[in-house]
């Protein structure tokens, strides 16, 4: 016990020599009063506890990080496939857009061929009408003429489509 106090003492009065203008306060008569620090005794059993403490701490916080790493790999992993997905269905429209254009100039090709025979073909039936043997055949074999001012009715129309006339139309 005597040891011990002295080594407490021998704190103190390190403490003292160190610290007295710490100590010292101008215009006060008051005394600042030192604490004696406290001495702790070598507790193995207490030290162990700690360590062991700070080992499941440590355990736990171990812990808690792989299961965020376990998280954010799998958020970073879906995200990967959504964004392949996104890209693989971009590829695929891209190539069904190029297929159908070619697909559609090729139809634009036949379709103008089609119309260039098509009036290569009229035009060859439209040569092929002789008019006036027509008009002869009406009007000697036939007996067709003209009809006169007073046969002709007029008809005027409000909107610019066409008409079906379902009776004869007479004055």
């Amino acid at each position: 016990m005597e040891n011990r106090s002295r080594v407490v003492n021998n704190r103190t009065n390190r403490t003292n020599k160190t610290n007295k203008a710490a100590e010292y306060q101008y215009g006060s008569a008051v005394r600042k009063l030192q604490a004696v620090p406290e001495v702790r005794t070598y507790e193995p059993k207490r030290r162990d506890e700690e360590r062991e403490q700070e080992r499941r701490l440590r355990r736990r916080e171990i812990r808690r990080n792989n299961r965020v790493n376990l998280i954010y790999t799998t958020v970073l992993v879906s995200c990967a496939a959504a964004v392949f997905a996104i890209c693989y269905q971009y590829l695929n429209v891209q190539s069904a857009i190029k297929t159908n254009s070619q697909t559609v100039v090729e139809l634009q090709n036949q379709l103008n061929s089609l119309k260039a025979e098509n009036n290569s073909h009229e035009s060859e039936i439209n040569a092929g009408i002789d008019y006036d043997a027509i008009y002869d055949t009406a009007v000697n074999e036939l007996g067709m003429v003209y009809p006169s001012r007073s046969q002709v009715v007029g008809y005027d129309s409000k909107e610019s489509e066409y008409v079906k006339q379902y009776k004869d139309i007479f004055k």
